[in-house]
């Protein structure tokens, strides 16, 4: 599992990897409250070596401090395989959004992607995976669960930016390009792509 902040991801492993980059942290699993504290405030990758009951004890550190929050996304291809992408805030981004109340995941995904690109009777794919964030609003810590779902748009539309949501600009790229700029962009980015294009 892999847990992103802005630029920067903290990774729980059951083992010590062995390709290591030299500015990584590796720490043990005794307290996630100071591994989310590095990874906050340290801004460097950060690799928690996880031992028996790890799992339950990282959970009841997330619902301790951070307010959970469900969202949905999709990764869509057209016709001519290129893949969409968004630019957001100055940054490469794929559309996503919160869910709301009696809405499914699958449902959610696809109005965020028409609300924020324009597209409209996209076909619905299956789940690719799911990522992981979190970030500070208003003083709050926020810890976000997205799904992503594959998405194909049939049809040549004209593609409008949701403007108010900071989005200036919806485009179609070849899977080189973008894939290159979502790595540039922030840490969950980087995740999806490594699993679509190298998946474990």
């Amino acid at each position: 599992m892999q847990v992103n902040f802005q630029y920067n991801f903290m990774k729980l492993c059951s083992k010590r990897p062995d390709d290591l980059p030299a500015d990584a942290v590796v720490i043990d699993d005794n307290d996630f409250d100071a591994c989310f504290d590095i990874l906050t405030q340290g801004q460097r990758n950060l690799y928690v070596i996880c031992h028996h009951d790890a799992m339950r004890r990282f959970l009841q550190c997330v619902h301790r401090r951070f307010i959970f929050v469900k969202a949905a996304g999709g990764v869509v291809s057209n016709p001519q395989g290129k893949l969409l992408t968004i630019f957001r805030n100055q940054r490469y981004d794929l559309p996503k959004g919160k869910v709301e109340p009696g809405e499914t995941l699958a449902e959610a995904a696809l109005r965020e992607t028409n609300e924020e690109t324009g597209l409209h009777d996209l076909q619905l794919g299956p789940l690719i995976l799911k990522t992981y964030h979190i970030y500070d609003l208003y003083g709050g810590w926020h810890f976000k669960q997205t799904s992503w779902y594959k998405m194909f748009c049939p049809s040549r539309q004209e593609l409008h930016p949701q403007l108010e949501e900071g989005i200036t600009d919806c485009l179609w790229l070849d899977d080189n390009l973008w894939r290159a700029n979502l790595e540039q962009s922030y840490s969950t980015m980087q995740n999806i792509t490594s699993q679509i294009f190298d998946p474990q």
